[in-house]
């Protein structure tokens, strides 16, 4: 039952096959436990573990693993009889780690490996998401090692399922859909801003979390698209709520999807459908052309369709257009001898009509743009005179012709590039 999905290149498998003397020579069993190790290294130092690794990597494997019973401490308990059949079973694949740590302790062809049991990293990760669940699958990990019964290694599960509950949910964040295996790959480096890093757009940033905020707790909230100038930070508000303080911890995730992956939809939200979760579904840069009729599919699933989209998902969306859909003046010219012209006037408003909350992102005004220099200026750690800095950024804005946060970072760039 348990680790039915377990991957035959994972490092759990491979080490299970290392200990299958039947099967392998003591040269093989040599060569996969190094290789196992070496991997086990480096997503140490990705993810800054520290402790025991053999434990920490088969905590992994079963914090990761995709097991309905676990699924279900998402939400409540299990019922005994499965508790048990599911204690027995983690109980029995930690024989694996005892004996490859037995293997290790005894024959000194693996002195160099000794130190994995309690391995430090060089460096802090450098991989962003999640480092509060990989904090907590050390925790794991303690708790299976010093687990003296198949209930005690169980009990330490449950409680790590119960906080941040199982699979790659728990252990990441942020996700892209994969359209060719049809499964979601996590984002390891997401955008470290805040709202507060983001100059500007007080209002606007203020009704996004306040939206948020109110699908978090469990209220109704609204679709929401954020539409203006190119470069104004829509994408980047959206991405920041990410790192609002605790959004994450009560349970936001957050899935972006292409516009060529909208076929792709419902199998998104079978993934998410049942799991206790709250899913920002990020759609950036949404726009059609007048003769693509894509849209028409996004509408039906956002509001009108037979399948509902499930209380635990929302969509954001960014797009330059109000009604995302391209409209020209001779949609207005051609209504007037079209029959019912007002209806293909609507219908090409429709799917933003789908949005129950709509907000708007301006160009910024000079004072506001300037002030987004200095401060992404002082981020960097960008010395020069404020004069001289006013200047430059006024010349480089006439050459891209826009007072936004774009034109801003890209400035401050310039200048580190050129070494000012």
């Amino acid at each position: 039952m348990f680790f039915r999905n377990l991957p035959d290149g994972s490092i759990l498998a491979r080490l299970s096959r290392a200990v299958s003397l039947e099967r392998v020579t003591s040269n093989d069993t040599c060569d996969i436990i190094f290789d196992a190790a070496a991997d086990m290294v480096f997503e140490a130092e990705r993810r800054s573990l520290n402790g025991d690794l053999w434990e920490i990597f088969y905590a992994l494997a079963v914090a990761a693993d995709e097991n309905p019973l676990c699924h279900i401490f998402e939400r409540t308990l299990i019922p005994e009889s499965f508790s048990r059949i599911l204690a027995r079973d983690i109980w029995a694949r930690h024989k694996v780690i005892t004996a490859v740590k037995s293997i290790i302790e005894n024959d000194d062809l693996y002195q160099d490996l000794k130190p994995l049991t309690d391995f430090i990293p060089t460096n802090t990760a450098r991989v962003s998401s999640a480092k509060n669940a990989y904090e907590g699958v050390v925790r794991l990990a303690a708790g299976i090692a010093e687990a003296e019964t198949p209930e005690d290694m169980f009990r330490s599960v449950r409680e790590f399922c119960a906080i941040y509950g199982s699979g790659i949910f728990a252990l990441n964040y942020a996700f892209k859909w994969n359209s060719a295996e049809k499964k979601l790959s996590a984002v390891d480096d997401v955008d470290s801003r805040t709202l507060d890093s983001l100059i500007g757009y007080q209002s606007q940033k203020n009704e996004l979390l306040a939206n948020t905020d109110s699908f978090l707790r469990g209220y109704p909230a609204n679709n929401v698209l954020l539409y203006g100038d190119s470069g104004t930070g829509k994408s980047s508000s959206i991405r920041a709520l990410l790192n609002e303080p605790d959004f994450t911890g009560r349970g936001l995730r957050m899935i972006e999807l292409r516009r060529d992956q909208f076929p792709d939809i419902p199998d998104v939200l079978a993934l998410i459908r049942e799991r206790n979760y709250r899913f920002v579904v990020f759609m950036d840069d949404l726009s059609f052309e007048e003769f693509e009729v894509e849209y028409k599919y996004l509408k039906a699933l956002i509001e009108g369709g037979l399948e509902l989209k499930p209380d635990n998902a929302v969509i954001y969306a960014t797009s330059n257009k109000r009604h995302i859909i391209r409209e020209v003046w001779a949609d207005r010219a051609s209504s007037a001898e079209d029959v019912h012209g007002w209806d293909t006037m609507q219908e090409k408003r429709s799917l933003s009509d789908r949005f129950g909350t709509t907000i708007w992102y301006p160009s910024v005004n000079k004072a506001d743009y300037i002030s987004m220099v200095k401060a992404i200026a002082c981020e960097f750690g960008l010395v020069i005179d404020e004069a001289e800095m006013e200047n430059l950024a006024m010349r480089w804005e006439l050459a891209k012709g826009a007072f936004t946060g774009r034109t801003a970072r890209q400035f401050v760039y310039d200048m580190l590039r050129r070494g000012l």
